[in-house]
């Protein structure tokens, strides 16, 4: 079984080329460029240099693959990279396309990222191709993200209110992904993925602070502050506008659902917070 990663540098796709490495699985990376795929320690021959923006390179990436898995970053061009992802499967002759959506996909969500989903979810949908989507919630690894004002201050900041969330490890997130595309009995399904309990982000701060034997401190701000710190810290004017903005959707307590589909798909249970905190914890000064 051939089996291509399209998004393989970033979060979940980096970590489902470690589990599919782990497994002695064969498999291709899709790369912008060789030094792009450098940290993921491959063999040359295992990257297929290609952009989501080029069909005809899409297709050739894909020649003598049988599944792939999709993960885009957040982007304006969302939509058309899945139509041309699909348009060079359906050439290459693809049969089956695991695609990461996000949990609460919804045509009226207050977040454009989350409306791109259900577009793009749909445009898979019905392209003809065999198909799953993974919906998870947000991911314990985005802390990482606030490392440094945790180390600095004691303290991370987002705009998430006092909302519950059932965020999910990004391991169990690529492990359902690997067993997608690596067992039959998937085609067709959406798995909607939590982690085992809802929390508020005061908390996460809590169980972080046992763990790291240091007070740490959630402190809830506006959407518009953490768009500027965002642009502050260098990131450009799009991405942070729709960041903050799904960061707030996030606030409004959308996210509190909690399922078992992790266990379910891969006959493990999904990994608690508080053991990540105890992980998170080696990295806190």
């Amino acid at each position: 079984m051939s089996i291509l990663i399209l998004g393989a540098t970033g979060n979940t796709g980096a970590e489902l080329v470690r589990q599919l490495q782990a497994n002695n699985h064969e498999f291709y990376v899709m790369a912008r460029s060789d030094t792009a795929a450098d940290k993921l320690n491959l063999n040359v021959d295992q990257v297929r240099i290609a952009t989501f923006d080029d069909s005809d390179k899409l297709t050739q990436a894909m020649q003598g693959i049988r599944k792939i898995y999709v993960a885009m970053p957040a982007h304006p061009s969302n939509e058309d990279w899945m139509v041309n992802i699909i348009n060079a499967a359906k050439t290459a002759s693809v049969e089956q396309v695991v695609k990461l959506s996000g949990m609460g996909a919804a045509k009226d969500a207050n977040s454009e990222i989350i409306r791109t989903h259900v577009v793009t979810d749909d445009l898979l949908k019905n392209s003809g191709l065999g198909y799953t989507i993974v919906q998870p919630n947000s991911f314990f690894q985005n802390l990482y993200g606030s490392l440094g004002t945790i180390n600095a201050m004691g303290k991370f900041f987002l705009p998430l209110a006092n909302a519950k969330q059932s965020v999910v490890d990004i391991r169990d997130v690529a492990a359902v992904a690997l067993t997608a595309l690596t067992q039959d009995g998937h085609t067709g399904e959406t798995y909607l993925l939590s982690g085992p309990q809802a929390l508020t982000f005061s908390e996460q701060a809590q169980m972080l602070s046992q763990a790291a034997g240091k007070p740490i401190e959630y402190v809830a701000v506006s959407q518009d502050d953490a768009e500027q710190a965002m642009k502050q810290a260098g990131m450009d004017d799009w991405t942070a506008e729709k960041l903050a903005e799904i960061l707030a959707w996030f606030g409004e307590g959308h996210y509190a659902t909690v399922t078992d589909t992790v266990e379910r798909v891969t006959s493990k249970p999904a990994r608690t917070f508080s053991a990540f905190a105890e992980e998170f914890a080696h990295a806190v000064q």
